[in-house]
């Protein structure tokens, strides 16, 4: 996996500390755009982009937390364009670097997705249905890295994902932990207490949550908003919470994201689940 490109020492304690880090224009512009370009044609298809432009008048407008179309059947994630995101060597090295060389199980690790969401709100908040892909190991490894990238520009409330920066040094405590069990552990403290929070009932009066900073105990928490350019890449550690939220701008949010697994980590994964290995 190993390539030219080098994270530097700040920016490795950087994701230990806060389990995201981004790199700008890590990916090359002619692969970001082939992949943008195979998108496009796939939504050329379902009448969403049309001389070179969004076309969306003609298509009912979903509601949040709706998000439009199901992108594995419009668009599908097994196209060599959409592949060769996860192929560059910058970010294989980078990948490689925070799973500290150990290898990753493709069985686990799949294909990348797009993530896709058309305008669907005129009002924009931060949800309270916060998650994790992977769950806490009783050896309190790190399961994994998660990309997350731009084939176009996201802004602020234009669909980007949201996540708790820190969270994933929280409930490493040496035993396996899923994301439904993490709530009514993490509920007790007063940050997640408001996050959590389905009250006030106006969506609008969450909109001040998103850059909220807090603690628990020695660790620094900040709910943060993924935006960027196209070949902008974020990379996140699979423990950190985070959710989808609306998409408030005139046109889609237009993401791909990927995660690696370790495969150190399968055995552990197999038995706190109760599946077979070789199952995956």
């Amino acid at each position: 996996m190993p390539g030219s490109f080098t994270l530097t020492p700040e920016q490795l304690g950087e994701f230990d500390r806060r389990g995201v880090l981004r790199l700008r224009g890590l990916l090359s512009a002619d692969t970001v755009r082939r992949a943008r370009e195979h998108v496009q044609h796939r939504l050329a298809h379902a009448g969403l982009w049309k001389d070179g432009a969004w076309s969306l008048g003609n298509i009912p407008r979903p509601q949040w937390p709706a998000t439009g179309l199901k992108t594995s059947e419009v668009i599908g994630n097994k196209h060599p364009d959409v592949v060769a995101l996860i192929q560059e060597p910058a970010l294989l090295s980078a990948v490689d670097a925070l799973l500290e060389g150990c290898a990753v199980d493709p069985r686990m690790s799949g294909w990348p997705q797009i993530l896709f969401t058309l305008p669907n709100s005129d009002t924009w908040t931060v949800p309270t249905q916060w998650h994790v892909d992977q769950p806490r190991l009783a050896s309190r490894r790190r399961v994994g890295v998660q990309l997350f990238t731009f084939l176009d520009t996201v802004e602020p409330r234009g669909g980007g994902t949201l996540l708790v920066a820190g969270s994933h040094r929280l409930l490493n405590e040496g035993r396996f932990i899923r994301s439904r069990e993490l709530k009514p552990l993490l509920i007790v403290e007063a940050f997640f207490r408001e996050l959590y929070s389905k009250r006030p009932v106006s969506v609008e009066e969450r909109a001040h949550l998103l850059g909220m900073v807090g603690a628990v105990g020695d660790v620094a928490l900040e709910v943060m908003e993924l935006t960027g350019a196209p070949g902008d890449v974020y990379l996140t550690d699979l423990r950190v919470l985070h959710t989808g939220a609306p998409n408030t701008a005139e046109h889609p949010r237009v993401m791909a994201t990927h995660r690696f697994v370790r495969a150190d980590v399968v055995k552990e994964l197999a038995q706190g689940y109760g599946w077979s290995e070789e199952g995956g």
